[in-house]
């Protein structure tokens, strides 16, 4: 194995271990309950196994269970290993609470002020640095991933990232005396889905997401 193909496993190999957690970790747990409280569809197949249908982005993903591996659905390719991470763990927590249709900000979330700076680094910078002058391809973009207008400081859309996982992004355009502003918004429940650490995965995702779909206009 050459020195490039070591650094690469090596980067997989957190990933892969906390791929094989949650498997075991759904295994364990209820399927049908876990379908049920996390707004996914449940399959059974001839074979004993189940399919989990659920949506990620505005993309059907299938989760074989109990192998856990998460294909997309018109082409069955592999989700990439930390989306697949992000949508067992989301499976596992869910708590089927009702949206509770009041926003909060990241660092409302329990730890949200330790990875604050990540996650503005990775996540509102770059949603903040590619719209701040394109705001007019926005609405577009979040159609894209099925998303819908807010209003909401000068633009906002609210971005459907999970079943029960919404997400805002509000903008405001800014003036001589202020720069423009962006922030991303969570509904209140979301900690009952997703881990602080995985919230910010998702809100990354989100705006990678977001932009791509933007880009395709320009």
């Amino acid at each position: 194995m050459d020195k490039k193909n070591v650094r690469n496993h090596s980067k997989q190999q957190p990933y892969q271990q906390a791929f094989g957690i949650a498997c075991e970790s759904l295994r364990r747990a209820d399927i049908e309950e876990r379908a049920e409280k996390s707004g996914a569809l449940l399959e059974k197949e001839e074979h004993g196994g189940y399919l989990i249908r659920l949506t990620f982005l505005h993309r059907r993903c299938l989760i074989h269970f109990p192998e856990g591996k998460v294909t997309f659905q018109e082409s069955d390719e592999e989700v990439p290993l930390w989306s697949q991470i992000l949508l067992l763990h989301y499976l596992i927590k869910a708590q089927g609470n009702p949206l509770a249709g009041e926003w909060v900000n990241f660092r409302q979330l329990s730890g949200g002020d330790t990875y604050y700076p990540a996650f503005v680094k990775r996540s509102q910078q770059p949603l903040l640095d590619f719209f701040a002058h394109r705001l007019d391809l926005l609405e577009a973009a979040a159609q894209s991933l099925g998303g819908r207008s807010l209003n909401e400081g000068d633009r906002a859309v609210v971005i459907p990232a999970l079943p029960r996982v919404p997400i805002a992004l509000i903008f405001w355009s800014g003036d001589e005396e202020f720069q423009p502003d962006a922030r991303i918004l969570f509904d209140a429940t979301v900690s009952t889905y997703l881990s602080t650490e995985d919230v910010a995965v998702l809100a990354q995702q989100t705006v990678f997401g977001l932009i791509t779909c933007a880009k395709k206009a320009l």
